[in-house]
């Protein structure tokens, strides 16, 4: 329950009591899970693109109208700690009686951190770590298997390089044939210079945290004067106000040191104001570590522009439909405008229905944000399924994670198996209406996708809530379109040993 100070507290920081109260409801009864659903598959719901296609979606984007603007959306505040997770659970089992290192290798459930072990000298951070244990050689054992544990130290100790506390954006990935290492940041920057149309420049923006923006600007000015370039980035955080509330096991307040309400990060679906904030007509959405180095990123490159070309050869046809509806309203032939939705969204959809009269069932379908999405054949990846969902609006298509599934009903495993491709997060946003016009994003979202996430803070099990996923329930009420995308465009890195590449 909350108190008389709880609630001025929150006044004076200017949080909702309503939306407070609301989210204890949420996380007492916990989500909806997702029901009446279908797998969307290559020829219901996900586009295989032919050559030709491709070739027509390239060059709609590279002649496309100057007066276009893009943008790439990067969520990079992610912690780079999941990805040391093999060297922490190596950390805590050293510190036991009679440890054995060699026997620790040879566990099946260690083979990770074998393997970083055994290609430790192929890291691109190695020479950075390695140069700081000789520069620092009077702190270390260096001798035999100790070295392991010196390296291990500086990459995980507040003492020292600590990699394991900074953003994933800041984390060295990549190192060229000369030896020079660049960061995923700095990868992202590079594409942005490659993937911009003729005789047009991308801007750039990145949501991270704010005690990394002078190291993130620093890193960004020398990599720009060193390529004799310039882009416009921009950086925002996430917004403190949707940080959430936190409930025990027993559904009471969780409390800090100072016995006042505990909130954490809302998740990436917090994200939504901050894309609503992009003054822009298109956006990529990228993760900050699905990035390769070079050439090996000409591919996803290529594609990128394929979704762009794609994206705006939708929404021009859009537009055409709309200023149709408008000038002609019921006097026009609205057959064009069926087929268009069949072809482009959903094969079903009828006009014929009670309620709005045709022309206004039309519009409301057709205004409103747009997205081309990227799709990759599913070969055991993690991510996001694209499936149909049926509402009041008719059958469309959506994001849904697992945990949004009900893993009881007799559906279930037969959804999952039927899936046949994953989200690589990979996509363009459409952000502007017919006019011009900024859509106001929250008006598409389905505020019922709330996610709740279980999560320890020391030995007291809580659990926490999270905003509808950014691409998930965040883009709910978007007009979604997927595409078939190769393998070759995801490189996610969510373990140490994913930087090996094998």
């Amino acid at each position: 329950m909350l108190t008389e100070k709880d609630q001025i507290r929150m006044a004076d920081l200017g949080r909702s009591l309503e939306l407070i109260l609301r989210q204890e409801e949420q996380l007492k009864k916990g989500p909806q899970t997702l029901n009446t659903l279908e797998v969307a598959v290559v020829g219901d719901g996900i586009h295989q693109l032919s050559s030709k296609n491709q070739e027509i979606a390239l060059r709609n984007f590279q002649q496309q109208n100057s007066s276009h603007s893009w943008q790439k959306f990067v969520p990079a505040s992610g912690a780079a700690s999941r990805m040391f997770s093999d060297l922490y659970q190596y950390w805590n089992e050293k510190r036991k009686p009679h440890f054995n290192f060699k026997q620790f290798l040879d566990y099946p459930e260690n083979k990770d951190f074998k393997k970083f072990i055994i290609n430790l000298k192929r890291f691109p951070f190695y020479a950075n770590i390695h140069g700081y244990l000789f520069d620092h050689a009077g702190l270390f054992d260096l001798e035999g298997d100790s070295f392991f544990d010196a390296f291990i130290d500086v990459l995980l100790n507040e003492n020292h390089l600590a990699y394991s506390h900074l953003p994933k954006g800041l984390i060295t990935f990549f190192s060229d044939e000369k030896g020079n290492a660049f960061t995923p940041f700095e990868a992202h920057l590079e594409e942005a210079l490659n993937i911009a149309p003729k005789n047009q420049k991308i801007k750039l923006h990145f949501t991270i945290d704010k005690e990394h923006r002078k190291t993130f600007e620093t890193l960004a000015e020398l990599y720009l004067n060193s390529k004799q370039a310039t882009l416009e980035i921009s950086y925002s955080y996430q917004h403190p106000l949707t940080d959430t509330p936190v409930l025990d096991l027993q559904n009471k307040w969780v409390r800090d040191e100072q016995e006042q309400l505990l909130f954490r990060k809302g998740g990436h679906g917090a994200l939504l104001e901050n894309l609503n904030q992009m003054n822009t007509n298109f956006v990529w959405l990228k993760n900050i570590d699905n990035i390769q180095w070079g050439e090996l990123n000409n591919t996803t490159i290529q594609w990128m522009q394929i979704l762009g070309g794609i994206t705006l050869q939708i929404q021009k046809e859009i537009f055409k439909h709309l200023k149709d509806l408008d000038n002609q309203k019921q006097n026009i032939d609205y057959s064009p405008i069926v087929n268009f939705i069949h072809e482009h969204f959903d094969k079903t959809f009828e006009l014929q229905s009670e309620g709005k009269p045709p022309h206004e069932k039309l519009k409301d379908y057709l205004h409103r944000p747009l997205r081309v999405c990227g799709m990759i054949k599913n070969e055991g990846k993690a991510g996001g399924g694209p499936f149909w969902v049926h509402s009041k609006r008719g059958r469309h298509l959506q994001i849904i994670e697992g945990v949004e599934l009900d893993s009881k009903s007799a559906d279930y495993h037969s959804l999952i198996q039927n899936t046949t491709h994953f989200n690589p997060v990979l996509m363009v946003c459409a952000i502007t209406d017919v006019n011009g016009e900024k859509f106001a994003l929250h008006e598409f979202s389905d505020d019922q996708r709330y996610m709740i996430t279980h999560k320890t803070i020391g030995p007291k099990k809580i659990k926490a809530l999270e905003w509808p996923g950014l691409w998930n329930g965040g883009m709910a009420h978007w007009n979604t379109f997927f595409v078939e995308v190769p393998k070759q465009t995801f490189h996610p890195v969510k373990k140490i040993t994913d930087l090996l590449g094998d």
